[in-house]
């Protein structure tokens, strides 16, 4: 059985060689490890470093975002199965030994535990804590290191492109949910535990969380087939939600103590996490209202 290591990256000049030398690492004889990148920093010749690992380099035309560099990865594998990577991902080095019985007894795709680990660090801490507290252990759709068979992939209409504006978070549960609609046979193995490192800096921090607002927009209007009102009209509730958690205290106290009997410093991480918490709201607000001007300016630039 045949692997193909899927890497999209977009600017991961400080991530990516810690990454490739995770995955060219990996104890398994029959994998390929394929980039595709889109990046306008050092990404590309850091990457072009490990070709005599068999670390393939596509560079396409034009940047098509996240979905559309996936896409093109799997299209492009010549394994059984796909694996999707993100370049802050660090597989061990029997990860693909671990993953492959669940393929031989005829599951379609593999879901596996991830963890932070940086944890050491604020932010990190909080992303690894928001997850315990919220992650749907019995019946997720997505994890880090996702593998899935090729075919069935491709069948199930890979990961969602060709909207006016790329689709930059969110991809994941929707491409779960087609696995789920094509009635892919779905494996969790909690015992498989993947890292990833998180971001750390705040500047990095804000990106990703804004990210995840521009994403909600986007989801809603492109794959839910909302309306730009009705799309505005939620955003404009979730604004006021947040005012309200805010001003009242107490439903923000009990929301980030909550997430403090995840970390290992107990409660002496509430105020650092109150902090987090309102940069990831303010962060995620900011991003939805950017991502809905994008929407509507791109939607009269193609009606024009």
């Amino acid at each position: 059985m045949k692997f193909s290591i899927v890497i999209p990256a977009y600017n991961e000049e400080h991530d990516i060689a810690a990454t490739l030398d995770a995955v060219t690492a990996i104890d398994y004889p029959d994998k390929e490890i394929i980039v595709v990148d889109d990046s306008t920093d050092s990404t590309p010749e850091i990457v072009k470093r490990y070709a005599g690992q068999g670390v393939r380099l596509i560079r396409p035309a034009q940047r098509g975002g996240r979905c559309e560099a996936r896409n093109r990865g799997i299209l492009e594998a010549s394994g059984d199965v796909v694996m999707i990577l993100n370049a802050d991902v660090r597989p061990a080095t029997d990860f693909l030994k671990r993953i492959r019985p669940h393929y031989e007894n005829g599951y379609d795709y593999v879901l596996v535990n991830s963890k932070v680990s940086n944890i050491e660090k604020l932010f990190p801490r909080y992303v690894e804590c928001v997850a315990l507290e919220h992650y749907d252990a019995v019946n997720p759709e997505w994890s880090e290191a996702f593998t899935c068979r090729r075919e069935v992939a491709i069948k199930a209409g890979l990961f969602p492109t060709g909207f006016p504006v790329a689709i930059c978070a969110g991809e994941d549960g929707y491409f779960g949910d087609s696995l789920r609609k094509n009635q892919a046979r779905k494996k969790i193995d909690h015992s498989i535990a993947i890292s990833h490192v998180a971001p750390e800096s705040f500047a990095e921090y804000w990106h990703i969380r804004k990210g995840r607002g521009m994403g909600a927009a986007q989801v809603r209007v492109y794959l839910q087939n909302w309306s730009l009102f009705k799309t505005i009209t939620w955003a404009l509730l979730r604004v006021g939600k947040t005012i309200s958690v805010v001003g009242t205290v107490v439903p923000m106290s009990v929301l980030v103590g909550r997430l403090t009997r995840h970390s290992a410093h107990g409660i002496r991480d509430f105020f650092p996490f109150l902090w987090a918490w309102l940069v990831e709201q303010t962060a995620f607000h900011v991003g939805e209202w950017r991502s809905i001007i994008e929407i509507s300016d791109k939607g009269r630039r193609r009606d024009t």
